[in-house]
């Protein structure tokens, strides 16, 4: 990878399309809609917000253009982007040919590893010579046995793994956290636990007892609804006590839960959303259109506001000038990083 070492870093999130999961677990975000399956403009989340917790003017209009442009790109897209194995393989293979140093996440709504074609292309893709990291996601619901044979052909010094810890699902949670630590041992790996009400009392000792054996563990805002309520605004204040306390930084806790006003954003610079099509956004929530890796890329020169009023992508809150010039990534895994120690002409 020597004579990639001088290109630049491009970190893309590659929307599949694929949603297929063994899991059915009632938090699970891909089955949080937008709005009812009614299709109602009121029945929209973000505008039963405005109602009960927006009063200023000025916030109102920023919502509702906020709303106007997702729903303008989600009603509207230039192609209908859906799984295909040959779409998939085939904006794998061209990731080759971009004169930059990839780092992917393969993006899923599903599990990843119970698709043989998603698995194909990661394989590939981390034994391209330009790739710096390959991210990917999983329930971890199958043996480390198992695993061993799903990696086999990898250039596994690539990888990073995040799996979701879903006790609802799991049959055996010692098990679980055994195959995870054995899992540690070959890919760079980081555990999320969701931080869904009914979870919430086991919070806290769920993650003191996977840190215990050595695994890295970050907790993610249930972002949903949950007995006719809508998260993260519905949490109490003895909720958000805990989940200050156990949340891996202040900036995903003001992102994720607070859900602070992104602000300028690198997305569009060094980071961009591809889907099964090729085409080219700034980001997965708000799909602002910059070309298309088959055809001719547009890369914006400097960060840019951001086009919407809420941010809660947890790859995509991690490009904003904000969070740049306050933490740095550490590795592959996209969900490793540290608070930058301010410089000593900053310190009193």
């Amino acid at each position: 990878m020597s004579e990639f070492n001088d290109h630049p870093r491009l970190k893309v999130r590659f929307g599949t399309g694929w949603d297929t999961c063994n899991y059915h677990c009632e938090y699970c975000v891909t089955d949080q809609p937008l709005g009812e399956t009614s299709g109602a403009t009121g029945s929209l989340p973000i505008l039963t917000r405005i109602g009960q917790g927006i009063t200023s003017p000025s916030k109102i209009a920023g919502k509702l253009s906020s709303i106007g442009k997702r729903l303008a790109s989600a009603q509207a897209p230039p192609e209908v982007a859906e799984w295909s194995e040959e779409k998939y393989l085939r904006v794998i293979d061209r990731f080759a040919e971009l004169p930059f140093r990839m780092d992917v996440r393969i993006g899923v709504g599903g599990e990843t590893f119970i698709n043989k074609t998603v698995v194909e292309g990661a394989r590939r893709l981390s034994n391209h010579d330009n790739t710096f990291a390959v991210n990917l996601i999983s329930n971890l619901s199958f043996s480390f046995a198992q695993y061993q044979k799903i990696f086999q052909g990898f250039d596994l010094s690539r990888v990073a793994l995040v799996c979701s810890f879903h006790p609802t699902e799991i049959k055996d949670v010692d098990k679980w956290i055994e195959t995870a630590v054995q899992i540690n041992q070959i890919v760079d790996l980081a555990i999320v636990l969701v931080a869904w009400p009914p979870l919430m009392a086991e919070l806290r000792a769920n993650k003191a007892r996977m840190e215990a054996v050595g695994l890295e563990v970050f907790v993610q805002a249930f972002h949903g609804w949950h007995d006719q309520e809508k998260y993260p605004e519905a949490y109490s204040d003895d909720d958000r006590a805990l989940l200050r306390d156990v949340f891996y930084s202040q900036h995903d806790f003001d992102h994720m839960v607070d859900l602070k006003q992104p602000g300028k954003c690198y997305a569009g610079v060094d980071y961009v959303y591809v889907d099964i099509n090729g085409n080219v956004s700034r980001c997965g929530t708000y799909k602002t259109p910059i070309g298309n890796v088959f055809k001719q890329l547009n890369l914006l020169q400097r960060p840019a506001a951001c086009p919407g009023t809420e941010c809660w992508c947890d790859t995509e809150n991690l490009n904003t000038v904000e969070f740049r010039e306050n933490y740095q990534l550490v590795g592959l895994n996209q969900h490793k990083y540290v608070r930058r120690q301010p410089s000593p002409a900053t310190i009193d």
